[in-house]
């Protein structure tokens, strides 16, 4: 009964603090129509009550309080030109979805615009936000990343396409394996993708021979890499409200059968199955940017497929011999590897209900 309570109590510690894919990412659309830019930036509930102070974010917060969240954040500075600053005409704000929505138009002068966002360096924001512009321009899209370290979008640079590498490390960042995803200012924290990576290290703590622990992790690639490519591409696109609970409950499962090893043979199938289900959410982030080229769409797809599997291959690299070492060992593999299963069993069973 203690090692049951001390396990619960470690599992409960570790899910409260950690989440799906919640405040690190922001979504602003720019579209220049001569002198008007339209602009909607899409955040996530939580991060748009963090800016207005963390007033609980409802229909009614988001009708009276629209012009005091742009204020808080895209419109914390203007947009600039050499004839002086472009003119606000109106925020709204609503839910979209999962998100909430705050949308504008701008009356710009003729000329050169640049936009500063300092608001990605506010305290309140996670020091890892970044935020994803996605610029039209006579129809014409180009991508740019902004974050802490480059606070400012040129519109119409040709520099500022989100090239190849970007979106490899996006992917990095996604499935939590970026340095920069275990700190923040107040110092280390769990990482965002955390329920993935207890996923994967769940189903590697049943252990086996490298080849078997390789066959796992293959099998979980090959899995989401086809649900990710069948989402961005728009033949299956599910709800986050199903697929996030599905997610917590298939690292319970998995945690589940490490703790009582009955599928063991069959472990790379499930890690298959459960990688169906991965790559809708680690289609999140690409689908929120509309990406209408299918030269963007394939190299989004591309690149950060590649970095959530680097990112894996990481964990696995770290992982795999450390569990291949605690197999040679009754007392560990009885106990500790048990326990380990335990709590992230607890883990996946608190995400789901919460998920709900």
């Amino acid at each position: 009964m203690r090692r049951a309570l001390i396990v619960f109590a470690l599992a409960g510690a570790f899910a409260t603090r950690a989440d799906a894919h919640p405040l690190d990412v922001g979504y602003l659309r720019v579209e220049t129509k001569g002198p008007r830019v339209e602009v909607a930036l899409d955040l996530a509930p939580d991060a748009a009550a963090l800016l207005i102070g963390g007033a609980t974010v409802d229909a009614a917060v988001l009708q009276t309080r629209a012009a005091e969240l742009a204020a808080a954040s895209f419109a914390r500075a203007p947009i600039t030109t050499p004839a002086g600053p472009c003119t606000w005409s109106g925020a709204t704000a609503r839910f979209e979805g999962q998100s909430v929505r705050i949308a504008d138009t701008a009356t710009c002068p003729a000329g050169a615009r640049r936009w500063k966002f300092p608001f990605v360096r506010d305290a309140k924001i996670s020091a890892t936000f970044e935020l994803l512009v996605k610029e039209t321009i006579a129809g014409e899209e180009k991508v740019k990343l902004v974050d802490r370290y480059e606070p400012e979008f040129v519109f119409g640079a040709t520099s500022a396409t989100y090239g190849f590498g970007d979106f490899v490390w996006s992917g990095i960042e996604h499935i939590g394996v970026a340095p920069n995803q275990w700190h923040d200012a107040g110092g280390l924290k769990l990482p965002e993708g955390i329920d993935h990576i207890v996923f994967l290290i769940a189903l590697l703590l049943g252990g086996g021979k490298l080849l078997r622990l390789v066959g796992i992790a293959t099998g979980f690639t090959l899995g989401h890499s086809v649900t990710l490519a069948l989402a961005v591409t728009g033949v299956v696109r599910p709800s986050p409200v199903v697929i996030e609970p599905i997610i917590a409950l298939s690292i319970a499962l998995a945690a589940a059968e490490a703790f009582t090893g009955r599928f063991e043979r069959q472990r790379w199938m499930i890690a298959t199955g459960f990688g169906f289900v991965h790559g809708f959410a680690f289609a999140t982030a690409l689908l929120e940017l509309e990406l209408s080229s299918s030269a963007d769409v394939a190299k989004a797809l591309f690149g950060y497929n590649l970095g959530v599997e680097l990112g894996q291959v990481g964990i696995v690299l770290v992982v795999a011999p450390l569990v291949l070492l605690a197999h040679k060992h009754d007392f560990v593999r009885t106990y500790v590897l048990r326990a380990i299963a335990a709590a992230i069993f607890c883990a996946g069973v608190y995400w789901f209900f919460t998920r709900l």
